[in-house]
């Protein structure tokens, strides 16, 4: 048996019965769990033996296969639009200049093609292997439903418009969340997917130096021997470390990443400040212990249904980074 079948399979079953309703939700957009089942029914072994392969020869593919699942899904909806090249496609944002795991993706996409050629589409693919990526780190599975089709266009004009920033208060970020269909619970558990990312200098300096109303200059919510440690590692902007959010364990996908909001150790600003509002307070104590794993499964399965391409609409690419 694979590992893919030994490992996954389990953690699928684990959770059917609590995405039951998730997945008829998606399955009226025309999205379906077990959707290639006949046109291609080990798609998702092949996509997790392909990860598997990417992930042991280069661990930061999982936290970045994750994040371009995040990055497609927020501009445009599920649509691959993020794996698109051109000089002005979202790749060429400065919000997108450290997206990375676009090499695993073509890795899936040729596996695939291979097997089921012009069946899968890059959409789908990412959304699967999003889930491998926590799967190999260590996290909990989910169903992920297929059906979605490619998009024609990407512009680096859209991200900076749709996509969560460091610097957003919370109710900036409900709102941003609650445009994509996603509820505060489901904003909260997300943004676990941190538990295995790293943040580069530029998203970290506006809580070190020149912080708004602070006599010192820096955020006074952040413990003295955290600020020495990243005023280290990140002197201004241009600096190029990248520092784990997560500095207990972060090369799992675990809740260690809400233990450390609690503590006042969250690196990012707009991770911290959920500790400060009503609405994601509770929501961050409520991940912080074994229900994380099944909470980010829900999210993702919703987020990922947000604004599909479905039947007739869009392609399905032959490559991941042009249209046909």
């Amino acid at each position: 048996m694979s590992i893919y079948q030994g490992g996954l399979v389990a953690a699928l079953l684990a959770v059917a019965i609590s995405l039951t309703c998730l997945s008829s939700h998606a399955e009226a957009q025309g999205l379906a769990v077990g959707y290639y089942t006949n046109s291609c029914p080990t798609v998702e072994t092949i996509i997790y033996n392909s990860m598997w392969d990417s992930y042991t020869r280069d661990p930061t593919t999982a936290p970045g296969v994750l994040r371009l699942a995040f990055h497609d899904c927020f501009v445009r909806g599920c649509d691959a639009s993020v794996l698109l090249d051109g000089v002005d496609s979202e790749k060429a944002a400065a919000v997108n200049v450290n997206l990375h795991g676009f090499d695993a993706i073509d890795a899936a996409k040729t596996a695939v093609e291979d097997a089921c050629p012009g069946t899968v589409s890059c959409a789908d693919i990412l959304q699967y292997a999003a889930r491998d990526s926590v799967l190999l780190t260590g996290g909990e599975g989910w169903d992920v439903s297929g059906g979605r089709r490619d998009g024609f266009t990407s512009s680096s004009a859209d991200p900076p418009l749709e996509l969560p920033l460091q610097t957003m208060t919370v109710p900036e970020l409900l709102a941003n969340f609650a445009a994509k269909n996603l509820n505060a619970a489901h904003m909260v558990a997300l943004s676990g997917s941190h538990s295995i990312g790293v943040a580069h200098c530029q998203f970290i300096v506006d809580r070190l130096y020149n912080y708004p109303n602070s006599a010192t200059g820096s955020d006074p919510s952040l413990p003295a021997d955290l600020l020495e440690f990243l005023k280290t590692q990140c002197p201004d902007s241009a600096a190029t470390p990248e520092i784990n959010i997560d500095e207990v364990s972060p090369g799992t996908f675990d809740s260690q990443y809400f233990d450390n909001i609690i503590r006042n150790r969250g690196v990012i600003a707009s991770d911290q400040h959920l500790m400060d509002h009503t609405s994601t307070q509770g929501e961050v104590a409520a991940n912080n212990g074994p229900a994380f794993g099944g909470n980010f499964g829900r999210a993702m399965v919703v987020m990922a249904r947000f604004n599909v391409l479905t039947g007739s609409a869009g392609q399905i690419r032959t490559n991941c980074r042009q249209v046909n």
